[in-house]
């Protein structure tokens, strides 16, 4: 008997299991996107295993890139992946575990980077899109943003920090930052969200002007504010999604880039008005040629 994949990491936790560890039906499915995701190769291998006789090209959907999703202002997916960056004990991996309905845990614990979460989530309409949610350590940050392509399998990411902690905003808003400009450099820019974690009345109060100044100069949304301890999730997970389908808002811009764009955008408007001049020198100077060759015939 073949053994199953997902008594392995990085899935025996990645799904919502009964008490006896075994898989709704939902799970199964949003289990069964995940591996897709990380290994198509292994996922139509089980296929087939399982019975599946048609076509290879049928079993799995494949979608345009990212970047045409961008341009024309919308995606069809129907499978999200998020990247949740953050600082050491911001609240991570307690947002990973509560979106599949595992218990809060006071003791802080170091996750591997291959953490992941997956599950469906309900939109307006009753239409469900399934979300992964792939934890990236804040220490292997530098090294997993070195590949051109870390940003290629990314549909939104999110960045939480801990509001009570001035430092835990400052680290949120440099990873913010570093993912921005290698979006910018990759061609590869995403929606970001800020995730204000263990949020209470009084931070709250501390962080709304720094966030929005970090908000304003990013060119993205005000954090989304929850405390997973009290179960107060403030729909975040259905906001992680919207902010995925509209694919082209929240794309952080750095101070670089900005210039960048401005600089391409003058380049563009200068070729416009020199060919523009080229245009009506031709056209002058054939009128000339005409007019000369005229009153020389007559």
């Amino acid at each position: 008997m073949i053994k199953s994949p997902w008594d392995e990491a990085p899935y025996d936790d990645a799904v919502e299991r009964t008490e006896q560890r075994d898989l709704e039906l939902s799970a199964f499915i949003s289990q069964w996107a995940l591996m897709t995701l990380l290994d198509p190769a292994q996922s139509l291998a089980y296929l087939r295993y399982l019975g599946y006789t048609g076509d290879p090209a049928t079993a799995f959907r494949v979608t345009r890139k990212r970047s045409l999703d961008v341009k024309k202002k919308h995606t069809d997916r129907h499978v999200f992946q998020c990247f949740v960056f953050g600082p050491k004990n911001a609240g991570k991996s307690a947002l990973l575990s509560s979106f599949v309905g595992r218990p809060f845990r006071n003791n802080y614990e170091i996750t591997s980077n291959q953490c992941y979460t997956v599950n469906s989530v309900e939109q307006r309409g009753g239409i469900k899109k399934t979300l992964i949610l792939h934890e990236i350590q804040e220490d292997n940050v530098k090294e997993f943003l070195s590949s051109k392509d870390s940003l290629a399998a990314c549909d939104v990411a999110v960045f939480v920090y801990e509001s009570s902690e001035e430092y835990s905003l400052k680290r949120a808003s440099e990873l913010l930052m570093d993912v921005a400009r290698e979006g910018e450099e990759s061609g590869y820019g995403v929606p970001c969200l800020l995730i204000s974690a263990k949020c209470d009345s009084q931070s709250y109060l501390k962080e709304i002007k720094e966030t929005k100044m970090i908000s304003q100069a990013m060119k993205i949304g005000a954090p989304i504010h929850i405390n997973v301890k009290e179960n107060n999730m403030n729909g975040v997970f259905r906001k992680i999604v919207n902010a995925a389908e509209q694919c082209h808002l929240n794309i952080p811009e750095t101070e670089q880039g900005i210039n960048k764009k401005h600089y391409r955008q003058l380049v563009n408007c200068s070729l416009i008005v020199a060919s523009v001049g080229a245009a009506v020198a031709i056209t002058l100077t054939a009128y000339r040629t005409y007019a000369i060759k005229k009153a020389a015939s007559s």
